[in-house]
């Protein structure tokens, strides 16, 4: 008896060919999700302001008027620095200016008199020019002597520390009696550190999909496990516009009102974000996802013929998962269960389209 005998491969080409040229699919229309995507992510309290105090003055602290805790006023007076060396310098200065003044006056009173007395050729040229130079040199010296003393009276001035804005003092790092390097003080070597609480930032770091959706007018929602019930509205106020090449994430910043100081700085807490979705963001069922080489695909029926489509998978609710495509349209009809062997451009026979049911 003779045997037809046909090659294994010639058998998958033809049974490829075969599923091409009569595929019938089903399809399902993508619904465009309008439904609100939540972000959570952990972030902590920081004061809206916050500065490190240091003196250029050098002396002993003779009084120190507040402590951590304590809230101050902007222009308040800290603390005081005796400066007994500035005090001298600053009286040595004066009677300077004193000196170059009475000088000033004498020359330009001799420099005047020569002046007329030349026009009376009562003295030479060259005598009225000199005197009338040397009072200009005395006036010069008067202003030097007057710079000097005004820099020495800045000095004297920061004998007196002040409190640059209205806020809390947060840290102390002397006592009274202690020394004072002023200039040559190190990193070290600052009095107060001063914190305004009335605002506090709220710091996250934003993973890319939130990142890119975060717009002026976002906001959040903040919760404190050490504050149960409480939700405080946080309003974004700035972003880095950069991720960190070591974590993938961008800093974002939000503004809380805290006019009643109930929120301390460095405190952790959860921010809950309430976003629409991105645009090009459809709801389809779970079993139209194609995963090729790594990568998430949707098949569409195009004129006949399949279409493949990247999308980026979102939420998967197990029945219909959300994807993001910017080349998906709610008018393209998606193939579910597509066949594995279906290719770009294979002609099909769309035999229903199906609504989806929403999980």
């Amino acid at each position: 008896m003779n045997r037809l005998i046909i090659p294994l491969g010639l058998l998958a080409v033809t049974a490829t060919l075969s599923v091409a040229d009569n595929a019938s699919v089903s399809t399902v229309l993508p619904v465009t999700d309008t439904a609100p995507t939540n972000f959570e992510l952990p972030g902590r309290t920081e004061p809206l302001e916050c500065a490190t105090i240091f003196t250029r003055a050098t002396g002993i602290v003779r009084e120190r008027k507040f402590d951590i805790g304590d809230h101050v006023k902007a222009g308040e007076e800290l603390a005081a620095i005796d400066v007994p060396d500035i005090d001298r310098a600053v009286e040595a200065a004066r009677a300077t200016v004193d000196q170059a003044t009475s000088r000033a006056k004498t020359a330009r009173r001799v420099g005047d008199r020569a002046a007329a007395l030349l026009t009376a050729h009562a003295v030479s040229k060259e005598e009225s020019e000199t005197r009338l130079s040397v009072a200009d040199e005395s006036a010069a010296a008067l202003q030097i002597a007057k710079a000097e003393l005004a820099r020495l009276e800045v000095l004297q001035n920061f004998a007196t520390v002040r409190a640059p804005f209205d806020g809390t003092i947060s840290a102390r790092n002397f006592d009274r009696g202690d020394r004072m390097r002023g200039d040559s003080a190190t990193a070290e070597g600052w009095l107060y550190k001063l914190v305004r609480l009335d605002a506090l930032r709220f710091v996250i770091n934003a993973t890319p999909d939130l990142a890119l959706r975060l717009s002026t007018q976002s906001a959040a929602k903040v919760r404190f496990t050490e504050l149960p019930g409480r939700t405080f509205t946080a309003k974004l106020a700035r972003t880095s516009q950069t991720f960190d090449t070591s974590t993938g994430t961008m800093r974002a910043e939000f503004l809380i009102a805290n006019e009643d100081l109930l929120l301390p700085a460095g405190l952790t807490g959860l921010a809950v974000f309430s976003l629409p979705p991105a645009p090009g963001t459809f709801i389809v069922p779970a079993n139209t996802l194609i995963l090729r080489q790594g990568n998430a695909l949707v098949a569409v029926v195009r004129d006949g013929r399949v279409s493949f489509l990247e999308v980026l998978p979102g939420k998967n609710s197990g029945v219909t998962i959300e994807i993001t495509s910017a080349a998906l349209t709610p008018e393209a009809p998606v193939i579910v269960n597509p066949n594995a062997l279906l290719r770009e451009g294979d002609p099909v026979e769309v035999t229903a389209i199906q609504p989806v049911q929403k999980s």
